[in-house]
């Protein structure tokens, strides 16, 4: 086996040549809440979001929640990573609450 750690996310090469991944930040919730995390470090091209929301659409309320979303992305990696995230937290809580 080969082990990688990268942000927290375990990637295993095992013996029969196959990428097995371990996330310890998963979680079970709303297909919705992946999509945020992908913004937070760079951007898939505009033609992945269309296929994407061509198989599942966006609901009522999609921007409002991608907002929620992204500040528990933010309010986390402010726990684990510092007071850098803190005032990006304070501004999408600001927006939220304005909406």
């Amino acid at each position: 086996y080969i082990i990688y750690i990268l942000y927290n996310i375990i990637y295993i090469y095992c013996i029969f040549g196959l990428l097995v991944v371990f996330d310890a930040g998963s979680c079970y919730g709303h297909s919705e809440f992946d999509l945020v995390i992908l913004t937070e470090f760079g951007a898939f091209p505009p033609e992945f979001y269309r296929s994407y929301h061509a198989i599942i659409s966006k609901e009522f309320g999609f921007d409002t929640r991608q907002d929620l979303y992204r500040l528990f992305h933010y309010l986390n990696h402010w726990n684990h990573f510092g007071s850098k995230y803190r005032l990006p937290s304070i501004s999408i809580m600001r927006s939220l609450i304005r909406k």
